[in-house]
C-alpha cells in the first residue's frame, strides 16, 4: 500500500531582540540556528509584518496532531543511501549531491535550540505575541494590515453586472476619461476593503487585464492577457535561508529550491511582463528597470506612469477616494448567471468614454438588439452543438453530409451574430 504524502503548511518561527540589541545581527544568528537545524526558509524583520523587536521566519512543515514536522535537509555521503534519522521521512533526494530531503521528527529540537540562544522563541502556524496575536490562523502574513485590491482594464460599462458576478462580491465600477497622459480605462474595486475582486481579472476583455492590490508595507500586480499570467511584489524582501548553499548563493538550482518554490514569491521575467502589456521599448526599459529594484521606493506610481494609468487609480486603490463619487460610477451587486447575463444583455453604453472603449460596436442599437442576441445564442445553442457531435461521432453513409449540416449552424451563428452596422465606429462617434 502507498504511503500517504503529508499535507504541508507554511510555518513559522520567531526570535524577540533583546533590548538594545543590535536586530541586524540577531537575525544573523537566527539564520545561523535554522542552518544548523537544516531549515530551509527565509527571514525578515519583525517591523515589516507588525511586530516591531522580532525577526520572523517562515519555513515550511507538516502538522501532526498539536505539533509539526519541519522539512529539513540533511547531508549524506554522495552515492550511499539517502540520509535520515530516526522518525524521520525521506522526501526527496539528491545522489549526486548527497542532500536530502526529509520530515523531521518534530519541532521539539529546533524549538530547544531557538530558546537555547536567544531566550524567548515561537515556533507554530500561529504565533502569539504580547503587541497581538500573529500571523492569523490561515498562515496568512497580512494580520493588522489593511488589504485592498481593485483591476483595471478596457470594460465598457454593460458588463459591470457580470463583472460583479465573477467577483462574488458587491463592486463598484466606474468608467474614467482619457487626458493628455492618460488613457481611458474602467476600473472595478469592492465595497469594503476586505473584499477581493482579483477574479475579476480573468473576466475577458480586448486588452491585458491589470490586478493592482497593497497589503501593508507590499503591494503587487497581476497581468492578464489571454492565456498569460505575470506579476510582481513589490516590499521587504526575505533572506533566503538555504543550508545546502553555504556561500549564500541562490544561483544554481538545489534540493531546497523545492521548498523555497513553495513559501517565496518568484518575480516574473520583466520581458514577459511587457509583452502582456504591450509596451513600446522606451516603457519596456523602464518597467524592466523598477522590476530589477528590491523595495523600490514609490513603486506603484512609478508603474503608474509606466502603464499611463487613469489619475483615479492610485487613490482608489489607497482609499483616498471613492469610485462611487465619480461621475458615471455605479454599484452592481451580485446576482445569479442568468440574471447577470440578461443585465449584461439589456443595458446600452452610450457616453463617449464607453464608445471609445468599445469602438466598432453598435452602441446605438445595443438597448434594442442585445435582448435579441442574447435569446438568439440560447435558441441556437442546441443546433450548434447537435449539428458539431452529429458530424464528429455520429455514422453517417457520407462523412461529407455531417460536415455539411455542421457548416449550416456555424453560418447560421454567424449570421445571427454579426454586427448589422459595418462602418467601423458607432455612428455619430467618428469625431469622438
Amino acid at each position: 500500500m502507498p504511503r500517504r504524502r503529508p499535507s504541508f503548511a507554511l510555518c513559522f518561527a520567531a526570535v524577540r531582540v533583546p533590548l538594545g540589541g543590535d536586530a541586524a545581527q540577531v537575525a544573523g544568528a537566527f539564520a545561523d540556528v535554522l542552518r544548523t537545524a537544516g531549515v530551509v526558509g527565509a527571514t525578515i524583520a519583525g517591523r515589516h509584518v507588525g511586530v516591531d523587536g522580532w525577526v520572523v521566519a517562515k519555513l515550511l512543515a507538516a502538522p501532526q496532531g498539536d505539533d509539526l514536522r519541519p522539512v529539513v535537509v540533511r547531508r549524506g555521503q554522495v552515492g550511499e543511501p539517502p540520509a535520515a534519522g530516526d522518525d524521520e521521512e525521506v522526501l526527496l533526494s539528491d545522489p549526486e549531491t548527497g542532500w536530502t530531503l526529509v520530515l523531521a521528527a518534530g519541532t521539539g529540537e529546533l524549538h530547544r535550540a531557538l530558546d537555547a540562544a536567544f531566550g524567548d522563541a515561537r515556533l507554530g502556524t500561529s504565533l502569539s505575541f504580547d503587541e497581538g496575536a500573529f500571523p492569523g490562523d490561515d498562515g496568512m502574513l497580512s494580520v493588522g494590515f489593511e488589504y485592498r485590491d481593485l483591476v483595471v482594464a478596457d470594460f465598457p460599462p454593460h458588463e459591470s453586472a457580470m463583472l460583479a458576478h465573477t467577483a462574488k462580491v458587491p463592486v463598484r465600477f466606474v468608467t474614467v476619461p482619457a487626458t493628455a497622459t492618460t488613457r481611458a480605462a474602467a476600473i472595478v474595486t469592492g465595497l469594503e476593503s476586505t473584499q477581493d475582486v482579483s477574479q475579476v481579472a480573468t473576466w475577458p476583455a480586448k486588452g491585458p487585464v491589470l490586478h493592482l492590490w497593497v497589503n501593508g508595507g507590499w503591494s503587487g500586480f497581476l497581468v492578464v492577457a489571454g492565456k498569460t499570467m505575470v506579476g510582481h511584489e513589490f516590499g521587504p524582501g526575505w533572506d533566503v535561508v538555504d543550508p545546502t548553499r553555504a556561500d549564500g548563493s541562490i544561483d544554481d538550482e538545489s534540493i531546497a529550491d523545492v521548498v523555497l518554490d513553495q513559501i517565496m514569491v518568484e518575480p516574473s521575467d520583466p520581458q514577459e511582463v511587457a509583452r502582456a502589456l504591450g509596451l513600446d521599448d522606451e516603457r519596456a526599459a523602464a518597467l524592466r528597470e523598477l522590476l530589477s529594484e528590491r523595495d523600490p521606493a514609490d513603486a506603484l506610481d512609478r508603474l503608474a506612469a509606466i502603464l499611463a494609468l487613469p489619475v483615479e487609480v492610485l487613490p482608489a486603490l489607497r482609499g483616498q477616494v471613492r469610485l462611487d463619487a465619480l461621475p458615471g460610477a455605479v454599484v452592481e451587486h451580485p446576482r445569479s448567471f442568468l440574471r447577470s447575463a440578461m443585465a449584461d444583455s439589456a443595458t446600452g453604453a452610450d457616453d463617449p468614454v464607453a464608445r471609445r472603449l468599445t469602438a466598432g460596436l453598435d452602441l446605438d442599437d445595443a438597448r434594442r438588439r442585445k435582448p435579441w442576441w442574447f435569446l438568439t445564442w440560447q435558441i441556437l445553442a442546441i443546433p450548434i452543438i447537435g449539428g458539431v457531435s452529429v458530424a464528429m461521432f455520429t455514422y453517417f453513409d457520407s462523412p461529407v453530409r455531417g460536415w455539411f449540416f455542421a457548416a449550416l449552424c456555424v453560418l447560421n451563428a454567424a449570421w445571427a451574430f454579426w454586427p448589422r452596422n459595418p462602418g467601423g465606429a458607432p455612428r455619430g462617434t467618428q469625431d469622438a
